[in-house]
């Protein structure tokens, strides 16, 4: 029987936990990459689905037409020409509508639908006044407001009792221009949008800082339109 030799012996033993180690080694490192490949595959898609521009809790937009770029005349819901050219001017969308348009695509994007386009007037708390209409004094939109909400007659013929006459009275004719524009349109999701018209009149203070003091003088900064993003729901009579 021959003699084994030792170093052999050693050598081989050597090799079998060498081998074993770097199996070992190639092993964890498999499992170390899947369990890396894993938690990128999920963070990516977690960055699709939700993404730090469209965040799932995103509130509207509040679109402000402050009186200091957009200035009616005094006691009129006569458009300003710079108001109407940032809606549509020659058939092209201007500033307003683009950000109109922006806003429903983001909502859409996070699954949040938009139905309605709420235009809401409001002014400072100066009187109006009595002011002359139709060879009249006072205020006639208790006559007219219909024939002009159906576009039978101009804007321009209504006449304010109040200030809630009159933030209505620009919220309206707003409405029109937005319709107008829409008219335009072939398709898209602005195409299928209600309009609402509707005054705050001098109750509300911008940015939603609540009900206004009584104060009778003039203020530009208070007189605005703002433009909001609405659903339709279900009406409910409730105990019914």
């Amino acid at each position: 029987m021959p003699r084994r030799n030792r170093n052999s012996a050693t050598s081989a033993e050597t090799f079998t936990i060498w081998t074993s180690f770097t199996d070992l080694m190639s092993n964890a490192f498999m499992i170390i990459t899947l369990l890396l490949l894993f938690f990128v595959a999920k963070s990516s898609t977690e960055t699709s689905d939700d993404p730090i521009s469209k965040p799932k809790d995103s509130k509207p937009t509040i679109i402000s037409l402050p009186a200091d770029k957009y200035s009616f005349k005094s006691g009129s819901a006569v458009l300003p020409q710079n108001l109407q050219d940032d809606i549509s001017q020659k058939g092209e969308d201007g500033v307003i509508l683009r950000t109109i348009e922006e806003n429903i695509a983001e909502l859409e994007k996070s699954d949040k639908q938009v139905d309605v386009i709420e235009v809401i007037g409001h002014t400072d708390g100066e009187e109006v006044g009595s002011l002359k209409c139709d060879n009249q004094r006072g205020g006639n939109l208790d006559k007219k407001l219909e024939n002009v909400s159906r576009g039978d007659q101009s804007v321009a013929i209504l006449c304010p009792g109040s200030n809630a006459d009159l933030g209505l009275m620009r919220a309206l004719a707003v409405v029109k221009e937005l319709q107008k524009a829409q008219k335009q349109k072939e398709s898209g999701s602005f195409k299928q949008l209600q309009f609402r018209a509707y005054s705050s009149a001098q109750l509300l203070l911008p940015n939603d800082q609540g009900f206004a003091e009584k104060n009778r003088d003039p203020d530009p900064k208070r007189r605005r339109i703002e433009i909001r993003f609405a659903q339709i729901g279900e009406y409910v009579t409730p105990g019914k």
